[in-house]
């Protein structure tokens, strides 16, 4: 059962990118996440193995956000 629901997810993403933009690394958007998440009620309770499922799949549409915004200001 995924802890997140899709809209969670993508508002988290957004947020990423409010608030700083394109300019994080693999570890800084990591830590960011990890700081978001620390503020979800239940966070602190989950696997650990949960998590880190959680974090790379919001780093992951991070990253996807990111690209699609660089390519989209190329056109």
């Amino acid at each position: 059962m995924p802890l997140l629901t899709e809209n969670q997810l993508t508002d988290i993403v957004d947020m990423i990118v409010d608030d700083y933009g394109s300019r994080l690394a693999g570890g800084e958007v990591s830590e960011v996440i990890g700081l978001i998440l620390e503020n979800i009620s239940g966070f602190e309770t989950v696997d650990s193995q949960i998590l880190t499922q959680t974090i790379n799949e919001i780093r992951n549409r991070y990253d996807d956000s990111v690209k699609q915004h660089s390519e989209n200001s190329k056109t």
